[in-house]
């Protein structure tokens, strides 16, 4: 089948070329002309791994082909909407930009093709796209992405599940054939309880993590160890082993909360009260000073004080810094008077306005070096392999902060004694 994605950052870089794997002859474009050029030199905007590689083999056989002018888009059958929606600093979706594309391709769709969507936008919004479409005839639709960064690849080619709200039913057989390589698992409804079902899905994620956060932190208070916890409420078959149960850090990114705060804005229009999505976005807000406040304690006077931070990322296997977490905590202790160093496998140079605050290292031993404190802020894997333990030796004084409680399993018992996490006590 032939199939246009349009919107090449990690949402689209990523179907274009899983759905060029498997088969179909794909064409994306993008209105940035340097996304668009390093597409076509097989360079993804964003990390993700493997990803290089599998636009490298698609390009090469021809299977995925980038174009430059918005009237090639005239020969798909099928027209994928996939912009990463943009968050601000609030979590709050900036839902024109997706709009104003889409109202900018809408001239050039094929008047029999289907237009589908997997951009993060609020219900409501993809039956709305019809009064941008100057030929009524085409046919619209919402799948629900559900990738995950450092893991997108293989969520998309080997998935639980596809949702699929169509306009029409008669789209059913096209959309059973793109997925058809992937998975015949479809779940077939209307195109307002998909985009519902986005919402609702990451609105769950993001009150598990809430909840198990706020009993991480009575457990601290009472003697309880939150991962014992954990561990009890995952034999519980009414909840499961695989539930989104981790005591941890605060909500990042704006994945999960662009979504309850969609809900909170249906809500406030429609004039419902929705005290538990408010409560989310206020609790996950509060956590986000759990580490601040427990490295204060420990250190009250941060002059000076030498602070290691193992990981930048926002998370492992992707290379973006926005957004993220040790960067946000790196700066805060900086301005308190911390000499801040760094390690993280994915950045080799920081940003101009990052260099200033936090000293880059080139390894594990050096960023621990003469450092009286460290935080382990991005759970890469290599830093459960590497020889911690040795090499934390070469402190000024072994104080690791690990909200995650990552590190726990390659510490010496010397080293728990000041060994700080969500969670449990001293």
């Amino acid at each position: 089948m032939k199939i246009a994605v349009v919107g090449l950052w990690h949402l689209g870089s990523v179907m274009s070329a899983c759905l060029a794997q498997a088969g179909h002859e794909v064409i994306a474009y993008d209105p940035d002309v340097e996304i668009r050029n390093n597409f076509q030199k097989a360079k993804a905007p964003i990390f993700e791994p493997q990803l290089d590689a599998l636009l490298q083999n698609t390009l090469q056989s021809g299977s995925l082909t980038v174009v430059q002018e918005m009237a090639d888009l005239q020969k798909a059958e099928v027209v994928w909407i996939t912009f990463d929606t943009p968050v601000d600093e609030s979590d709050i979706a900036d839902v024109a930009f997706v709009q104003k594309n889409i109202e900018a391709i809408a001239p050039y769709i094929d008047a029999k093709a289907l237009l589908l969507v997997s951009s993060q936008l609020p219900v409501g919004t993809t039956r709305a796209l019809k009064n941008y479409l100057p030929n009524k005839n085409i046919t619209v639709g919402y799948i629900p992405e559900n990738l995950r960064l450092g893991k997108a690849i293989e969520v998309f080619t080997r998935p639980d599940r596809f949702v699929v709200g169509l306009e029409t039913e008669n789209d059913r057989e096209k959309v059973a054939e793109i997925f058809r390589p992937l998975t015949t698992n479809l779940i077939w409804m209307s195109i307002e309880s998909a985009e519902m079902t986005k919402h609702a899905l990451n609105a769950f994620l993001a009150t598990s993590i809430v909840f198990i956060n706020e009993i991480a932190t009575l457990c601290e208070q009472v003697g309880a160890n939150a991962t014992e916890v954990e561990r009890g409420l995952k034999s519980e078959e009414r909840i499961g082993p695989k539930a989104y149960l981790r005591a941890g850090e605060a909500i990042a990114g704006g994945t999960l909360l662009r979504d309850v705060n969609f809900l909170n804005k249906i809500a406030k229009e429609k004039n419902i009260s929705a005290h538990l999505m408010s409560a989310v976005i206020d609790s996950n807000h509060n956590h986000k000073a759990w580490l601040l406040n427990k490295v204060q304690h420990v250190l009250p006077d941060l002059k000076n004080k030498v602070i290691a931070i193992l990981g930048l990322t926002y998370k492992p296997n992707t290379n973006t810094l926005r957004r993220s977490t040790a960067v946000d905590i790196a700066l805060r202790l900086n301005e308190m008077g911390a000499k801040i160093k760094a390690y993280d496998p994915m950045i080799q140079v920081l940003p101009e306005n990052l260099s200033s605050a936090i000293e880059l290292s080139s390894s594990i031993k050096n960023v621990l070096h003469e450092a009286d404190a460290l935080i382990l802020a991005t759970a890469w894997p290599e830093f459960q392999d590497a020889d911690m333990s040795m090499w934390l030796d070469n402190m000024n004084d072994v104080r690791i902060f690990d909200p995650c409680h990552f590190l726990a399993s390659v510490l010496n018992h010397s080293q728990l004694n000041q060994y700080y996490t969500i969670g449990k006590s001293l």
